[in-house]
């Protein structure tokens, strides 16, 4: 009787201790399906989030790039692989400039060793003809601190050199307007019986003709009093 009495405290120890982990396995399982409903959640909110970075990144213009510190290319947006080419997986240098080593006095590696924001100009020879980019670089640094990668803004300033360019061309154009201006101001060699003038090409023209070259000045003819007196004589001996 002592033993069947037993077996059934046993039985409801037993029972008991069941009970007892059922309840913490819902626990866990409640714990669990919490744990996994946040998982998810954040996993929306980060796609979330990288939609608008990529939306942010596509709206700035530039070209963006990442690389990390063995200068391997990370990412690029369109605009990037519209001006250098689609060259994720590569090495920046052997993709976008096609050589086997670090450029010398590359930007990104300025940057990789100061922390530091560096710019660059360059520019690429294609078949719509030569394009110029300015090119910034920075580093990107883990929660630590440590530079991890570097990212760069690739911008084309092509139709900023070609204004620049312009404009410097106008600036030798109108120097070289004054010089020949100034010449005017020095010895001009003129022909003592016909009054024509030699230009700095050997060539005799007329006063009118050289005045109008070398300065903004026209010409308009009339006749002096003394001219008008000589004609008047002229004009009476005739008769």
């Amino acid at each position: 009787m002592e033993d069947k009495k037993k077996t059934k405290d046993q039985l409801i120890a037993e029972l008991t201790e069941t009970r007892q982990r059922t309840a913490e396995m819902e626990k866990l399982r409640a714990k669990f399906s919490r744990i996994q409903k946040m998982m998810r959640e954040a996993v929306v909110r980060a796609n979330d989030e990288k939609a608008k970075t990529e939306s942010i990144i596509a709206a700035l213009g530039d070209g963006i790039s990442i690389q990390d510190i063995h200068y391997k290319v990370l990412f690029q947006n369109e605009r990037h692989k519209q001006l250098v080419g689609d060259h994720a997986g590569e090495y920046c240098y052997k993709g976008y400039q096609r050589k086997d080593h670090v450029c010398e006095g590359c930007h990104l590696s300025l940057s990789f060793k100061d922390g530091n924001i560096h710019r660059k100009e360059q520019f690429r020879i294609t078949d719509s003809g030569k394009i110029y980019y300015e090119i910034i670089s920075s580093s990107l640094r883990n929660a630590r601190g440590e530079i991890v990668a570097g990212i760069e803004a690739v911008r084309d300033i092509t139709e900023r050199k070609n204004a620049e360019m312009e404009k410097e061309n106008l600036i030798v154009q109108l120097k070289e307007a004054l010089e020949k201006i100034n010449t005017l101001k020095g010895m001009i060699p003129m022909c003592a019986w016909c009054k024509k003038i030699r230009d700095d090409r050997g060539y005799w023209n007329q006063v009118e003709r050289y005045v109008e070259e070398h300065t903004e000045a026209l010409f308009t003819h009339g006749i002096c009093p003394d001219c008008i007196e000589k004609v008047r004589k002229e004009e009476e001996n005739e008769q």
